[in-house]
């Protein structure tokens, strides 16, 4: 088990007096006390009283009230917070000084640490507790005695249980129910394998993580199977022990006959409380809940939980039969028949290879795929106006008269008698004779437009060619830069 720190309420078994009647026996002060309404009170009624416990030092009486003060230490454990605790004894948070790691101190009470009884049925606690090794079920570190005062030392574990999960958040969700139901059933399942019936499960024995992690907890009343008449049988001693709104009807009527089908009722029971936000069997006395639960049927569900499916309500009221030979076998029938739910609703498993469940988170989109829509239409008008604005700048440079004479070569003059290519003047009424001697052989300047150039020529067609493109009288210089080239023949 994995030791993680935590906010943990780790408390131990509740009790009441022995049943006398309508009302409960207090063997403790000898007087008669109503029936408490308290749905996670854990009864372990009994006709022996507990010895007269001796005087105890100021410390170890401060730490059973819960008024801790800095250093205060049980063993190797130093007390640092008071958690609470319940009629059995105090529970605290504590840090492990030898190992260096936070846990849940369980303390049992010196008025119980007196029976030895009690003591037996407290190291029972811990013994089942480390006999389980599984993911959802609280581990135990530790087990010990200082001053009379016995300790377990339990994980300690963030989180809040249910009873108080709901209390301040309402019911739960379908998917938030079935997601912590399906984790208990696969500690129970780890249960029945080691041969141990819990006997106690209520929503106050059951932790949630803030990762959504089931943690059963409290095994105080757990017992092994299989033990009709063994010595540390102590359930042989017992009349009534459970918790009144979650027991099972043959768990009310013989503990020694609950099995891993009494903890499915139970289990029943915390799904109902969970949807509804109330037990099955809410109002009464002690002893008209137990008959409730004898032989009334439950409320359907869906008077709290009309939007709820009709396999949903079948699983639930399959789990509350009141003939144990009617409900789901095993944990792992409710399991299979939870998992089909779950699909339903979208679960799945957070981590891989099981628990806890979720349900399935829709596919985040990027922030690409969340602007796209506005993003597409401007991304094409930017390119249709980089498209036009290139067009349009392109048709607006008009080409040179002669873009690409730089490159011509003129053939060879064939008639070496004609005359010279005449080059108009600046005023363009006078004509200048260029250089006429040895045509062919030597060169002829001819002033152009463009860029510089020199051209081979025998003959003067830029005669026939300038003109017809320039313009008779177009004034021409000789070259002078990036406007006038030279032509050579």
């Amino acid at each position: 088990m994995s030791d993680t720190a935590s906010g943990s309420r780790e408390a131990g078994s509740s009790s009441l007096p022995a049943r006398s009647g309508s009302s409960f026996h207090d063997t403790s002060t000898g007087s008669d006390v109503l029936p408490l309404g308290d749905d996670q009170l854990t009864v372990i009624s009994s006709s022996r009283s507990p010895m007269v416990s001796e005087p105890m030092p100021e410390s170890v009486a401060r730490i059973i009230k819960g008024k801790i003060l800095p250093g205060d230490q049980l063993g190797h454990f130093e007390l640092v917070e008071y958690i609470g605790g319940g009629g059995m004894g105090r529970v605290f948070r504590a840090i492990d000084q030898r190992l260096g790691r936070t846990v849940a101190l369980k303390v049992l009470a010196p008025e119980h640490a007196c029976a030895k009884e009690s003591v037996q049925r407290f190291r029972n606690e811990a013994q089942s507790a480390a006999r389980m090794d599984h993911q959802n079920i609280a581990g135990v570190h530790y087990v010990g005695e200082d001053r009379n005062l016995h300790f377990i030392a339990f994980e300690y574990i963030e989180g809040m249980n249910i009873r108080k999960l709901v209390e301040e958040n309402g019911p739960l969700s379908p998917a938030e129910a079935i997601s912590y139901t399906l984790q208990i059933a696969e500690a129970l399942a780890h249960t029945d394998e080691r041969k141990i019936v819990h006997r106690d499960i209520k929503p106050s024995n059951v932790l949630i993580t803030p990762e959504g992690r089931v943690k059963l907890i409290d095994m105080g009343l757990a017992r092994t199977t299989g033990r009709e008449n063994s010595d540390d049988d102590l359930t042989a001693s017992g009349v009534t022990l459970g918790t009144f709104d979650y027991i099972s009807p043959e768990q009310a009527r013989d503990p020694r006959n609950a099995d891993i089908r009494s903890d499915l009722y139970s289990l029943g029971c915390t799904l109902f409380y969970m949807l509804s936000g109330r037990p099955p069997f809410p109002e009464g006395t002690v002893l008209q809940k137990l008959l409730q639960h004898q032989g009334d049927a439950p409320p359907d569900i869906r008077e709290f939980r009309p939007e709820l499916p009709d396999d949903f309500t079948h699983v639930l009221r399959k789990m509350m039969e009141k003939d144990p030979s009617r409900r789901f076998a095993t944990p792992d029938e409710l399991s299979a028949e939870l998992l089909l739910l779950a699909d339903q609703f979208g679960l799945h498993p957070l981590l891989p290879g099981g628990r806890p469940w979720a349900v399935a988170a829709k596919p985040t989109a990027s922030v690409l795929q969340r602007n796209f829509p506005w993003i597409a239409p401007v991304a094409a008008l930017v390119c249709i106006v980089f498209a036009l604005d290139f067009f349009w700048s392109r048709a607006e440079v008009a080409p040179s008269p002669i873009v690409g004479l730089e490159n011509f070569t003129v053939p060879k003059n064939p008639h070496p008698d004609d005359p010279p290519f005449p080059v108009p003047a600046e005023n363009g009424n006078q004509s200048t004779q260029a250089n006429t001697a040895g045509i062919g052989t030597s060169s002829t300047t001819y002033p152009v437009l463009g860029t510089h150039g020199a051209f081979s020529s025998e003959r003067d067609p830029l005669a026939e060619f300038l003109p017809g493109r320039l313009g008779s009288g177009f004034p021409f210089e000789p070259f002078t830069g990036n406007t006038v080239g030279e032509y050579r023949s």
